[in-house]
């Protein structure tokens, strides 16, 4: 089962464990099943035009249980790459949604 990890952009920083605080340091943060990690976006406090409070991206121990040095070494630049990549999925699919809805209220 995949686990995931809730980004804040609103904190820079990730939820912490029993959904409790934020941590900068991806190993203490905690880890969510893709459900529980969904429920957190704070969709309703998100402002137009905005990026979204809160994102989900992959833990990367979900994928491997161990790590060199280097991989560790290059994991917040990889987590910074996919925190990026959810964040901007996450505005095209708000900016779709609003687009539909647009053209259906226009009918």
């Amino acid at each position: 089962m995949s686990t995931y990890l809730v980004w804040s952009n609103e904190h820079r920083a990730y939820w912490g464990p029993n959904k409790s605080g934020y941590t900068t340091d991806w190993l203490n943060a905690g880890r969510y099943g893709a459900k529980d990690a969904a429920d957190c976006f704070g969709a309703r406090s998100w402002e137009p035009r905005k990026p979204p409070p809160e994102v989900m991206v992959l833990a990367p121990d979900s994928e491997q249980s161990s790590f060199t040095i280097a991989e560790l070494r290059a994991l917040p630049m990889v987590l910074e790459a996919r925190i990026v990549k959810a964040t901007k999925a996450a505005m095209a699919e708000r900016r779709r949604i609003a687009a539909k809805q647009r053209a259906e209220a226009s009918r």
